[in-house]
């Protein structure tokens, strides 16, 4: 069978970008994945900070449109994938796990960064049910079983 995946992740930087694109390359070969809902793909109108032909970028008609999309593919979907920036983190995306967690979606964390020192916060330690540590990992995850993968770094 396969899975709808909601892919959070921020893309307001060149490495969460980075992240999100490796994350959606190893999900694209996985053969227990079917569609990938990225929010950077499906902004309202397709227009961003760098393609605004109509300058509504960061209106209200964009960010609700926008916004009520996301919600449509995380009831959607089945399982949600994050890619975590640990160094610049973002608030939309711990938003979003936290709601997935709420509407009873099992969360995989991809987080590339050390973390044994940093840490992670409990609030989205503890909504995860898989915590991987390289986005390589998602090409073999078997998203009917969603196996429990713990995190074993440092908590804050």
């Amino acid at each position: 069978m396969h899975k709808q995946i909601y892919l959070a992740g921020g893309f307001f930087n060149p490495k969460q970008n980075h992240l999100v694109d490796v994350i959606e390359a190893a999900l694209k070969k996985n053969p227990t994945v079917g569609y990938i809902h990225s929010p950077r793909d499906h902004q309202y109108k397709n227009v961003s900070e760098n393609h605004d032909p109509e300058n509504i970028f960061g209106s209200y008609e964009w960010a609700n449109e926008t916004y009520n999309n996301d919600l449509t593919a995380m009831h959607l979907a089945d399982v949600g994938v994050v890619a975590w920036d640990n160094v610049n983190p973002d608030t939309g995306t711990a938003w979003e796990m936290g709601y997935l967690t709420a509407i009873h979606k099992p969360v995989v964390m991809v987080c590339e960064d050390e973390v044994q020192t940093t840490g992670i916060n409990l609030m989205l330690i503890k909504g995860i049910k898989a915590y991987l540590k390289s986005a390589v990992e998602l090409e073999k995850f078997d998203f009917n079983v969603i196996e429990t993968k713990l995190y074993d770094g440092k908590i804050i």
